[in-house]
């Protein structure tokens, strides 16, 4: 039997027994069951999802409820703090119901990990005391924000578009905000952390896929932003290669958990769809799983899914245990990279398989192949999985030639 991605997530989780909280110890197997068991309603809800392009309240509360959204919180406020391995392994299982749900798990996710390296501890109580379960974002967007220094802390102004969840959302950490004395810019920069309710929303996302991911526009119109949620800091010049942290290579790791789960997600939707027994149209194949050329083509793209599998759970080992703002070698960072590029690919190419094994019908807006297929492109081609680019770093990493620009992280 060949092996399927619930033996790759199930034994990496069976390793880890305890997941240590404020208040109890919890299996990670356990929070791994509790996703795969919340896949009927996120399924169900799938479409309204879509249609309303911001995750359905149903399946909010329902992750909120399974503790899902505490994954990466500080076990000091109540969360889980799961080490990368599982944290991956509970993102596909949700991406596999819905590509959406699964990208706002992992914008949860790698939003609270950005933070927590970020931030001072007062900003971190005002977010997680009390409220284990807070749903944070991370947006950003240099040229149209600014800072002032006011009495006890900053007022901030800007406009953020790419901001996914920010409607289900109760924190928005803003990494780097451009500090302004009157009309000049400073040198200085801060990063800070904004309870939504102080924010305003512009429902800008309308998306061929990934439309129920809410990545709608986000507006800070002369926000006061207190000191204690906010941390000044310079920026470094990006000298060399080896001057990185990968920070940004752990947070699209999780982005990229969302989208090998939705390919998951669609090999379990084309293995339903044959085992209903319909035939080939115009050909005497009465059932089409019977064709050796769709047997093939499901085989070839089961074989390029469970590889995507495998690269991401090798970018999982290989970022296990470091943390973020670690200083990263170079050829070490661009081979993770290659990995996350060849696993996005890999699951794209099994979908593309999977869809000339289903034929037209496929396309059918009652199919939720379809949505996982489109979810699926637009995740991939998010900036931070940049095929070309990530590539030609891997390339010139690999032959120790130092190019006049770089990928900056």
């Amino acid at each position: 039997m060949r092996p399927t991605e619930e033996d790759f997530v199930t034994a990496v989780a069976g390793e880890r027994a305890d997941i240590t909280t404020g208040a109890a110890a919890v299996d990670a197997a356990e929070l791994l069951r509790r996703a795969r068991e919340l896949a009927p309603l996120i399924r169900e809800h799938a479409v309204k999802t879509e249609q309303d392009r911001r995750l359905a309240e149903e399946v909010v509360v329902a992750l909120r409820d399974a503790g899902l959204f505490r994954l990466t919180t500080p076990t000091r406020f109540g969360g889980y703090e799961l080490p990368m391995p599982d944290l991956l392994s509970i993102i596909v299982e949700v991406g596999k119901a819905c590509g959406s749900a699964g990208w706002n798990l992992s914008i949860d996710t790698a939003s609270t990990r950005f933070a927590l390296n970020a931030l001072p501890e007062t900003a971190l109580e005002d977010v997680f005391e009390g409220n284990p379960d807070a749903y944070v974002i991370s947006t950003a967007h240099l040229s149209t924000t600014k800072a002032w220094r006011a009495e006890g802390g900053f007022k901030v102004s800007g406009t953020f578009p790419w901001s996914s969840g920010c409607e289900i959302a109760d924190w928005a950490y803003i990494p780097v905000v451009h500090v302004y004395d009157g009309d000049e810019q400073t040198t200085d920069l801060v990063g800070v952390v904004v309870p939504m309710s102080d924010l305003r929303i512009e429902r800008t996302w309308h998306s061929a896929g990934l439309s129920g991911s809410g990545t709608h526009t986000v507006v800070a119109e002369d926000v006061f932003i207190p000191e204690r949620r906010a941390t000044p800091f310079s920026l470094t010049d990006l000298v060399g290669e080896d001057h990185r942290d990968s920070m940004l290579i752990q947070g699209s790791a999780q982005s990229l958990a969302a989208i090998v789960g939705a390919a998951h997600g669609a090999l379990e939707v084309t293995k339903a769809h044959l085992d209903k027994g319909r035939p080939i149209t115009y050909a005497n194949f009465e059932r089409a799983a019977d064709a050796p050329s769709v047997q093939m083509w499901f085989g070839e793209a089961a074989h390029l899914i469970e590889t995507a599998q495998l690269h991401l759970t090798e970018v999982g080992r290989a970022l296990d245990g470091i943390p973020e703002t670690q200083q990263m070698p170079w050829a070490d960072r661009a081979r993770i990279r290659m990995h996350e590029k060849s696993a996005q690919e890999k699951s794209r190419a099994g979908v593309e398989k999977l869809l000339d094994a289903v034929g037209g019908s496929a396309f059918a807006l009652s199919n939720p192949l379809q949505r996982l297929w489109r979810d699926i492109a637009v995740m991939s081609r998010h900036n931070a999985l940049n095929a070309p680019l990530i590539l030609e770093d891997y390339s010139r990493a690999v032959l120790d030639v130092h190019p006049a620009v770089t990928l900056l992280y």
